[in-house]
């Protein structure tokens, strides 16, 4: 009998166990950090294929502006404006277009040192997913494309996608469905 009763016990904690796993879905948090205007912005298009998906997601773009700069950024992180940390901290993924400001009013030297300095902030508060689009006016990467590699950064040029809003947003989403194996992706 009480075998019957504990084998009993152990089915029904097993199925609960599958049922939970089955059904659990979990939330992805997403920091967009850019500074395009509205014309280039992608955040739309990819918040857009997020409400399609099957993703319980969390869509952050308050630290948005057309006019950031990197140095602003790294001001805003430091002085933790808005709870920047915080935020940085909690997501499971970051999506960086940050340098189209710097690349009329600074040097390419000083966006890589710039960025660099974001960067190794950015490592030591989060070591989950960061994607950095590059700026649209950039055509030599290879510096960047290097220093992304170092702190284990997801590149995507973003002069590839110049006003192609819509395929860079489909190119994030495939980059997070992948990611969560959610398998929600469809074919365009």
């Amino acid at each position: 009998m009480k075998i019957k009763y504990l084998l009993f016990i152990i089915l029904l904690i097993s199925s609960i166990y599958l049922i939970y796993n089955k059904n659990y879905k979990k939330e992805i948090d997403i920091l967009s950090i850019n500074s395009l205007n509205k014309e280039e912005d992608y955040n739309p298009y990819l918040s857009k294929y997020l409400e399609k998906s099957k993703i319980n997601y969390k869509f952050n773009i308050d630290y948005s502006n057309e006019l950031l700069e990197i140095e602003n950024l790294i001001a805003l992180i430091d002085k933790n404006d808005k709870e920047i940390q915080r935020k940085i901290h909690s997501s499971n993924i970051i999506i960086l277009s940050i340098g189209n400001v710097d690349m009329k009013t600074e040097n390419y030297k000083v966006i890589l040192q710039e960025l660099k300095e974001l960067f190794k902030k950015l490592r030591t508060i989060n070591t989950k997913e960061i994607i950095y689009i590059s700026p649209t006016d950039l055509i030599s990467t290879t510096l960047i494309k290097e220093l992304c590699h170092k702190y284990n950064i997801i590149f995507i040029n973003g002069h590839s996608f110049d006003s192609k809003n819509e395929l860079l947003a489909q190119m994030i989403y495939r980059k997070i469905d992948s990611q969560y194996n959610t398998n929600d992706i469809k074919r365009y």
